[in-house]
């Protein structure tokens, strides 16, 4: 099977020129999850803006969303596939980039479509579509982490060292009972 026989050929879109405000609101509106970024006047695709920009670009960094604008928080790097691309080479390229959208192009380069898990969901085998569901996935399965750059290491000493084994150690998701640490099954 083709990504041409399974992608979104209406993906809606927005002007790097526009707000992320405006952004939000066509995502609210259009019930969507992501909007294809284009510069006005070349109409060349630009990037991608999600929900999760929205949260990890506008919100987590304070930004007034009525003054800021799409391509300051668009997704630039955007992953692409052909549309005569077999959508198996797509899923693959989902699980190695652990993207869950796909921007779809023809061979002179236009967008024409999203292939997005929801559709390996609907036209590959149920087996097929989990592996692929859990690579792609995977980034979110680890949990949250501390980016580097946040992370301040100081040298230890063999008494810091000693200090912190005798520390209580830390369970989440679990109960304690005497000695033994039970998780849920």
């Amino acid at each position: 099977m083709k990504c041409r026989n399974v992608m979104n050929v209406e993906p809606e879109w927005i002007s790097s020129t526009a707000t992320v405000l405006e952004a939000a609101q066509v995502l609210r509106d259009r019930s969507v999850s992501m909007l294809l970024v284009f510069d006005p006047t070349p109409g060349q695709l630009r990037g991608v803006v999600t929900d999760r920009d929205l949260a990890t670009r506008v919100c987590a960094d304070d930004k007034r969303a009525a003054q800021t604008l799409v391509s300051d928080i668009a997704t630039v790097d955007v992953i692409t596939c052909k549309a005569d691309d077999d959508l198996r080479d797509a899923e693959e390229k989902m699980q190695k980039t652990q993207r869950s959208r796909l921007v779809v192009l023809e061979e002179n380069g236009d967008p024409v479509g999203v292939v997005s898990l929801h559709d390996i969901f609907r036209y590959e085998s149920h087996r097929r579509a989990v592996r692929t569901a859990r690579s792609v996935l995977a980034r979110e399965a680890r949990g949250r982490s501390t980016p580097p750059e946040r992370i301040n290491l100081t040298p230890s000493t063999p008494d810091d060292e000693a200090a912190a084994m005798r520390q209580p150690s830390v369970m989440v998701g679990g109960s304690h009972t005497d000695t033994m640490k039970a998780f849920p099954t």
